[in-house]
């Protein structure tokens, strides 16, 4: 009767730890949604200037240009954000002390790791992909006024949405693998130095890509997506055996 009621506690409190984290960080959801509509705005403000003024260059003459670097600078900076999350909210707690106080709870390791990950990256991207898609009807709207090099609205959407699903899905990967360099590494400042890092990396060729070749960029970022959440499965499986410092 006793092991029960433990079982039964211990699941009680492993399956309320994500709607526990989600409460803990949904007062910041409103004010990082803000955030994506006003960068990725401020960006696509920015290329359509430089695009008016430097008729010389094809990247910016185009709406898929444009709309393609816009989200790519707006991916940038929530990459940061979302490892200056993920450093104070998560990665900290599996530090050091930190990391025996939390081994110590009577809960199941992984599922407590996994909940809490992806609680932050629930808050994170669902403001993220919120805020571009409303920007990018705003987008489309100027577009008409401004008349730059585009297909029609039908296409204009179809590139809209591709370029928000691929920085989405970067924007997942990098935190979560900087997260895993973080925790490995057992060390709090490499969360966002690996996330500038693997920034750099990726944001070169989201941007290429996206202007370039949409189809090929969004087939091979699910796949590195899908590939990023086998190697989270595996580190989360290693946090059962990690050791106390």
């Amino acid at each position: 009767m006793m092991n029960r009621k433990i079982d039964h506690s211990t699941k009680t409190s492993t399956s309320s730890v994500f709607d526990y984290e989600l409460s803990k960080l949904n007062n910041k959801r409103f004010s990082l949604f803000i955030m994506a509509i006003t960068i990725q705005l401020l960006s696509f403000s920015f290329f359509v200037l430089v695009g008016k003024f430097d008729t010389g260059e094809d990247t910016i003459s185009s709406f898929k240009g444009i709309i393609a670097l816009s989200n790519t600078v707006t991916m940038c900076v929530y990459v940061i954000i979302g490892s200056v999350m993920l450093r104070k909210d998560l990665v900290r707690f599996y530090i050091g002390e930190q990391r025996n106080r939390l081994f110590l709870f009577p809960v199941d390791r992984k599922n407590l790791f996994i909940k809490k990950t992806f609680s932050v990256q629930a808050i994170l991207l669902s403001s993220f992909v919120t805020g571009i898609i409303i920007a990018l009807f705003i987008e489309i709207a100027a577009n008409r006024l401004l008349h730059f090099d585009s297909p029609g609205i039908v296409a204009d959407v179809t590139i809209g949405i591709t370029s928000a699903v691929v920085s989405c899905l970067l924007v997942f990967m990098i935190v979560i693998g900087s997260e895993i360099i973080a925790i490995w590494k057992q060390s709090e400042i490499a969360t966002v130095v690996s996330a500038v890092v693997l920034m750099l990396l990726f944001s070169n060729i989201s941007a290429i890509g996206l202007i370039n070749f949409s189809f090929l960029t969004l087939v091979t970022v699910i796949v590195l997506s899908t590939l990023t959440l086998f190697i989270f499965d595996k580190f989360a499986n290693s946090i059962e055996t990690m050791e106390s410092t």
